[in-house]
């Protein structure tokens, strides 16, 4: 489908910023539902990815991620194709989605192509059917090639009103598309249903396709400070390759959705309906719409025990999870959170975590495991002055140089080869050996071979201090 000798070159842009409320506790803040393996045995970012895969290569896609996600979204997407960490552009900040819309098209238009036809792709939505989509797409692109911004209307199955909504308006000379007439955001009950009933109208995908230099015009015309400061984020970014923007320059930048900023006040605006197996998996209610059922309407993931209960989803990740008796609930187990809630009432869950994350609660923010660029660990135990961690590093990766003023640790391999250095000395470690190292020494734990080094850490003393850590080389 790549058509980039006869039209301007596509370049998708994937939306991978955001936090997880509703599909919460599995959803967090540091890892959000797009970095979840939700459906299948990947993530919604590498399901994304490996879709626009299917119409451009690689070294042309465009992610747009927030900085704290950095080492989950590098390593998902490295996952896919090595390629696709080339053009990773990281917000020091959530900015919502028209700073991260507009800084993917100057950055199109600067370094992949200034002719470039950007594809915009939010990474938390699940498509069933790809490859409907990707016909609806070569329609799009002719209309954007003429200079229409285009976005993807999805076939309407209920009076939803927790998405927008698209009132297409005449024929274009592209069969199958639309001007649009207007937008309609999250419409009440009422209105949902008239326009169910009369036809004509979408739910609006949030996927768009239309020339970056179309885009910036735009964006120029109806937000003329948020287009001049994102040149100055764009030009900031290509003397720091690490992929890191700007903090200073991108917190000038307003919040504004790319719908309020541009859309909806645009006369360019296309709509090209399609049905292609679209979700947005916005609530535990969506996620068990999706999902296999049971005779009884149960969807049960993992070790999960059943009597007569109805209509229900249960997700167990580490225990056995029983329901009896009961109907319609989202039963969501993790290692550090259990969630019991109305299966349908997503707003209930997302208000519960703004409370739990008023309160300060991390459960809100990680997970018990926590992923780092030399592997990961699990925190098995935390009392004060005690914490148990379960410690897993890379094939040939290698933790900090560091030393603790405030706590002493104890490590015990569990399988793999340890490099240790400790002091002046260098230590070779196998399963079943252990080592003790005191507050105040340097040290450094390493993975000697090419499996991954499973270690069981206990740190004693102030073990949640990382203030009195000093750390003497990068992760």
């Amino acid at each position: 489908m790549d058509r980039a000798t006869e039209r301007g070159p596509l370049v998708p842009v994937l939306l991978a910023g955001g936090s997880g409320t509703r599909l919460w506790p599995v959803s967090r803040a540091a890892f959000p539902k797009h970095l979840v393996e939700l459906v299948g045995e990947e993530s919604l970012l590498q399901a994304t990815a490996r879709r626009v895969l299917r119409a451009a290569p690689a070294e042309r896609v465009v992610t747009i991620a927030a900085a704290g996600q950095a080492v989950l979204v590098r390593r998902q997407l490295a996952e896919i194709d090595g390629a696709l960490l080339r053009h990773l552009l990281l917000e020091p900040e959530p900015r919502n989605t028209a700073a991260a819309v507009g800084l993917a098209a100057r950055h199109a238009a600067a370094r992949i192509a200034a002719n470039a036809i950007l594809w915009v792709c939010p990474s938390d939505h699940l498509i069933r059917a790809p490859g409907v989509l990707l016909d609806a797409l070569e329609r799009a692109l002719r209309l954007a090639a003429a200079g229409r911004i285009v976005t993807f209307g999805i076939a309407p199955s209920r009076p939803e009103t927790g998405f927008g909504w698209i009132a297409r308006g005449e024929p274009l000379e592209v069969p199958g598309a639309f001007t649009v007439r207007r937008f309609v955001e999250k419409p009440p009950r009422a209105e949902a249903e008239a326009m169910l009933a009369a036809g004509g109208h979408d739910w609006n995908s949030g996927m768009f396709v239309m020339r970056a230099d179309v885009l910036l015009d735009e964006l120029g015309r109806f937000e003329p400070d948020l287009a001049r400061d994102l040149e100055a984020v764009e030009a900031s970014h290509r003397t720091n390759p690490d992929g890191v923007l700007d903090a200073g320059l991108f917190a000038r930048l307003p919040s504004l959705p790319i719908d309020k900023a541009v859309m909806e006040r645009s006369a360019r605006m296309a709509v090209v309906p399609c049905d292609p197996g679209w979700s947005d998996v916005g609530s535990w209610h969506a996620l068990w719409e999706l999902m296999g059922k049971d005779p009884h309407g149960n969807v049960a993931v993992g070790d999960v025990a059943l009597a007569g209960a109805h209509d229900n989803l249960v997700k167990a990740d580490h225990r056995l999870v029983a329901l009896a008796g009961v109907r319609g609930l989202a039963v969501i187990e993790t290692a550090d959170a259990i969630l019991v809630a109305d299966r349908t009432d997503g707003e209930a869950v997302k208000q519960l975590v703004a409370t739990l994350a008023g309160a300060g609660r991390r459960e809100t923010v990680c997970h018990a495991r926590e992923v780092r660029p030399w592997g990961g660990f699990t925190t098995l135990l935390r009392r004060p002055g005690l914490q148990i961690r379960e410690v897993e590093v890379d094939p040939l990766a290698g933790l900090t140089l560091q030393r603790h003023a405030g706590r002493d640790e104890h490590w015990l391999v569990v399988s793999g080869r340890a490099s240790v250095r400790l002091g002046d000395r260098q230590l070779a470690l196998g399963p079943g050996e252990w080592l003790e190292v005191r507050r105040g020494v340097l040290h450094r734990l390493a993975n000697a071979g090419r499996d991954p080094l499973r270690v069981v850490e206990i740190q004693l003393g102030d073990v949640l201090d990382e203030s009195a850590t000093e750390r003497l080389a990068p992760e």
